[in-house]
């Protein structure tokens, strides 16, 4: 705080709780230590450029890494998932050949145990000879 020299003058002309309401203003008025300079500002913006530089190496850094699980995991899954198509493809060949011949014993237990259906058989079949 600055030391503020009042003439006898204006404290004789205004009186002195004027005066002291002036200097009261005054001081106020007076810069702080507080606030910042411009060269405070100056650093805090190279500080704060710097930071948001570091902060990109890392976003960058943890995007390849992300990117780099995320084809693994791609790889993975269609390796998996090509192993479970063979492994159902090879199911379903087999369920058809199955099929296949529960059909053909059902038709000939049917037409064993039932002696219509042979003549008609028979009778069906008996031209082509």
């Amino acid at each position: 705080m600055s030391v503020i020299t009042v003439p006898r003058i204006l404290r004789e002309k205004f009186g002195d709780e004027v005066v002291e309401a002036l200097l009261d203003v005054i001081n106020l008025n007076e810069p702080s230590k507080d606030l910042a300079t411009k060269a405070d500002i100056a650093n805090l913006r190279t500080e704060l450029k710097t930071d948001i530089a570091k902060l990109d190496g890392k976003i960058d850094s943890v995007k390849i890494a992300l990117d780099l699980k995320i084809d693994n995991l791609k790889t993975a899954l269609e390796g998996k998932s090509d192993s479970v198509k063979t492994g159902l493809e090879g199911n379903i060949r087999d369920l058809g050949w199955k099929q296949k011949l529960y059909f053909l014993i059902l038709l000939f237990a049917m037409l064993l145990t039932n002696p219509k259906a042979m003549d008609l058989l028979g009778k069906l079949l008996g031209p082509v000879k």
